[in-house]
């Protein structure tokens, strides 16, 4: 059922709580990557930002990030320019962010006045023309679109960089809203589960229909949502399933312009205990760049464990506890090794990375590896060479596997390198360990 709003900015609810635990986690090892080598800046984007403070004080995503940023920049003898951009549809509220990020920013010089726009497009249009240095592209971009319902959420745009190999996305994706909205749209009986209530802003009913799948098209980037909702409306398919799938959607969409997607739903676990919580948003997460995968997979899980109830038992279950089949995840290993360039050196996390976006986030990189990659080993299809520099302890030692994998009679040989550093494995500089 539809909910008064007029509450929902004096304070953050359990599941705001979680998903901007959520982002804060994953942007500190984030930031502690790219800050040093972005020569040519950092550019943030927060397309729904809000006032930065909730009535109560609590701070907003836009000063997470702020903070978390200026803890890895204070570290740094070298600071890169960053860019903040915001977007906020209320002018109240702009003004309210600007105030409190100025003061949240102090005399840091490396990071610029924050440019505040009326719309995400806006924003996201500032940004890919913005230039942080000598007229370069920004050497980073990072989104975080958390908007108020779907209306204002276009596929498009998010699938828009100036670096597209160096930006990541970060998506809270409102399917329950948008199943609602489908069903309003196509005049299709929506009868929402009791205990559901949805706090997001729906079309006003003078916006005509065709007005409403235009901006439902765009928002998934296709228009294969009706097809789903027609199912829906014939029984095929519950009210739970019909937003599982209407999120997967989402993901396929993004998946035209980013490697690497993966997502978790963020729940209400004072409701539903028993089966894990009540489902309230998705985090949907895109990127180019194998190492950013595994990490947010990896934090996907740590706070999952923390503030929500995944399912226990003998055989594996991703976060919305459905069942990963092992030889699922076997036919998605093999896929990402016969796909692999001849000789072309990779990271084993380039591997894990290609099952967890074809299989969903259900182990962290650490176990995928040693479960399902090391046994290659003994099947034979690849072969592992090490090698130990002198005074080296074996803890420290640099390793090559070499894969020889057997297709027909073409024989795909290619790299696999990994490193040790402190007896903790480390891919490309992130530690693979389950956050904290």
């Amino acid at each position: 059922m539809a909910k008064d709003q007029s509450s929902y900015f004096s304070g953050k609810h359990l599941w705001s709580k979680t998903k901007d635990d959520f982002l804060g986690c994953y942007l500190t090892p984030f930031f502690q990557k790219v800050f040093r080598y972005s020569e040519n800046g950092i550019i943030y984007i927060d397309a729904f930002a809000g006032a930065g403070r909730f009535e109560n004080g609590e701070v907003g995503s836009p000063l997470i990030a702020l903070q978390k940023l200026q803890a890895v920049a204070s570290k740094q003898h070298v600071k890169r320019p960053v860019q903040f951009i915001f977007a906020e549809a209320k002018s109240a509220s702009r003004t309210s962010l600007k105030a409190s990020f100025q003061e949240a920013r102090g005399g840091s010089r490396y990071i610029r006045d924050a440019l505040v726009y009326c719309s995400c497009e806006e924003a996201i249009a500032a940004a890919q023309e913005l230039k942080l240095n000598n007229g370069r592209r920004p050497s980073t971009l990072f989104y975080y679109v958390d908007p108020f319902g779907v209306k204002d959420l276009n596929m498009e745009l998010l699938l828009q960089s100036p670096n597209p190999q160096h930006t990541e996305v970060l998506v809270n994706f409102n399917g329950l809203g948008f199943v609602r909205a489908a069903c309003a749209t196509r005049k299709t009986a929506c009868n929402l589960p009791n205990d559901l209530e949805l706090f997001d802003e729906d079309f006003c009913e003078n916006v005509p229909p065709s007005e409403r799948i235009e901006k439902l098209n765009r928002c998934l980037g296709t228009e294969e949502w009706i097809e789903i909702i027609n199912r829906f409306d014939k029984g095929v398919i519950d009210f739970w399933q019909a937003e599982y799938e209407i999120s997967r959607l989402f993901c396929k969409s993004a998946e035209s312009a980013y490697r690497y997607v993966t997502n978790m739903p963020i729940k209400d676990v004072s409701q539903r205990q028993a089966m894990g919580g009540l489902v309230k948003y998705r985090m949907i997460h895109m990127t180019n760049n194998a190492d950013g995968c595994i990490l947010m997979n990896d934090d996907m899980l740590k706070r999952n464990d923390l503030n929500q109830t995944r399912q226990l038992g003998l055989f594996k279950v991703d976060v919305d506890g459905n069942a990963v089949e092992p030889s699922e995840i076997d036919r998605q290993l093999r896929n990402a090794i016969h796909q692999l360039e001849i000789g072309k050196q990779i990271k084993m996390g380039n591997i894990a990375a290609a099952i967890i976006s074809a299989c969903g986030v259900f182990d962290c990189c650490t176990n995928l590896l040693r479960t399902y990659v090391a046994p290659l080993l003994d099947d034979g299809i690849w072969n592992e060479q090490r090698s130990t520099r002198p005074r080296e302890s074996p803890s420290k030692a640099s390793a090559a596997a070499i894969w020889s994998i057997g297709q027909g009679n073409l024989e795909h040989r290619c790299i696999i390198s990994y490193r040790w550093k402190s007896k903790r494995k480390t891919l490309n500089g992130y530690d693979t360990a389950r956050p904290h």
